[in-house]
């Protein structure tokens, strides 16, 4: 699917550009001032066409940063779903009456567990 898109957007950019340059005469010149440079009369087509590859990069750089920004998000929660899903299989593999007095907040059962130490003192 990716590969359709590509070859239609090559061939929106390829018909933008066959456009521009059948349309282009040598009256259409404009003049760019910009904040420390000016340029005078300077072909339309040449500001049409810098424009656009200066919208293309910005807009590059907002997708790459916004891209990055949801596959940190991404792992983040998967790294927590696994955590999750381990702390489900956990309570799930436990008695239920041990499940129970984890849920009412208090272990009543006790092991009693002998210490071979004790008895010998």
């Amino acid at each position: 699917m990716w590969a359709v898109r590509a070859i239609i957007i090559a061939l929106l950019v390829i018909a933008v550009v066959a456009f521009a340059y059948f349309n282009f005469g040598p009256s259409q010149t404009v003049d760019v001032n910009l904040i420390y440079v000016k340029y005078i009369d300077v072909p339309l087509v040449t500001v049409v066409f810098w424009s656009f590859v200066a919208g293309v990069a910005v807009s590059l750089i907002l997708f790459i940063s916004v891209y990055i920004r949801l596959t940190v998000q991404m792992r983040s929660a998967a790294r927590r779903i696994q955590a999750l899903e381990g702390e489900v299989a956990v309570l799930r593999n436990r008695p239920i009456e041990e499940s129970a007095d984890l849920l009412k907040g208090s272990d009543e059962r006790k092991l009693e567990v002998k210490s071979p130490f004790a008895e010998g003192e």
